[in-house]
């Protein structure tokens, strides 16, 4: 993990403390598991709504021994790994090995897998009159409690 916390520019203690946090916010009240409807709450706090599934699939996937309670090592396991898929796939995708996705890496990674319309693609990544360039920014780790696996694009002159 220490190449996800360099990554992250992060400190173990660091990492360990937004990780609790997080733990901490989906156990509103305290119990130190969590259950189908506080992971369900916590999700719903981050306007996602719940047609979506994820409470479903995060406690399927995080409960590991089936005891109907996710506990803070279950939680942890699954963030240690998701943190090191997503490093991965960053890594896969940044092929100038620059630290930053770049338009024609994301537009390569899309197409390869098969996500996207050349067509609308490249009208959203490279408008051909806005005298914009597009730089994409991948995050890791979580950001007041929810996943920032998101890609922020900041627009450059």
């Amino acid at each position: 993990m220490n190449h996800v916390l360099l990554a992250l520019q992060e400190t173990k203690d660091n990492r360990d403390l937004r990780i609790r946090a997080l733990f901490d916010f989906f156990d509103a009240a305290n119990l130190g598991y969590l259950d189908y409807p506080q992971i369900e709450a916590g999700l719903s706090a981050f306007q996602i709504p719940s047609r979506y599934k994820y409470a479903k699939d995060l406690f399927k996937v995080c409960d590991t021994n089936r005891d109907s309670r996710v506990d803070y090592h279950e939680f942890r396991r699954y963030m240690d790994n998701k943190e090191l898929e997503l490093y991965r796939i960053f890594q896969a995708i940044d092929a100038k090995h620059s630290g930053c996705i770049l338009p024609e890496e994301l537009w390569d990674a899309l197409l390869r897998l098969g996500f996207c319309h050349l067509g609308l693609l490249g009208s959203v990544f490279f408008p051909k009159s806005s005298g914009f360039a597009w730089v994409c920014k991948f995050g890791f780790g979580i950001v007041e409690g929810i996943l920032n696996q998101v890609f922020v694009f900041v627009m450059r002159m």
